[in-house]
């Protein structure tokens, strides 16, 4: 798929069908209520660069949520953090999860000056991590803590 026939735009609340629709082919869950809830939150929290959806011939396939911190976790300065990433499996392996990520990078670059950008993912999820390496993120120095709370 050319690079030009993908279109990246700013998330609006009339994607949340569409992000509900791919999130529910990746997990094989219904998940509208939550969806619901994280764009209302984004919406006056999150800067609009941040999360943005891809349209392929018109459709909503893929989509990005992500923010910027300052000083949090003790990290100096501001930073970029990619929270989420679907893309519709049946475009993957077609440029969506690149270009949306490449667009939030830019962004962060001009947009904010960020010079590094962070996420978390599962270590054991193979895919997840050859698509973020591909993109040249390596593993960081951070190292994840938690704690199970059993009722």
């Amino acid at each position: 798929m050319p690079r030009d026939a993908i279109h990246i735009r700013k998330l609006t609340s009339d994607d949340l069908a569409a992000v509900t629709r791919i999130d529910e082919k990746i997990t094989g869950q219904e998940r509208k209520d939550l969806w619901a809830k994280r764009l209302d939150a984004y919406e006056g929290i999150r800067p609009p660069w941040a999360c943005l959806v891809a349209e392929y011939d018109g459709r909503v396939v893929g989509f990005v949520f992500g923010w910027t911190s300052g000083w949090e976790f003790g990290i100096r300065g501001e930073v970029g953090w990619i929270d989420i990433i679907g893309v519709d499996p049946v475009y993957r392996g077609k440029g969506i999860g690149r270009a949306l990520l490449e667009a939030f990078i830019e962004n962060a670059q001009e947009r904010r000056g960020i010079e590094q950008i962070f996420t978390l993912v599962d270590p054991d999820d193979a895919e997840i991590n050859q698509f973020f390496a591909s993109l040249g993120f390596t593993p960081g120095k951070m190292k994840h803590m938690q704690k199970r709370i059993v009722p």
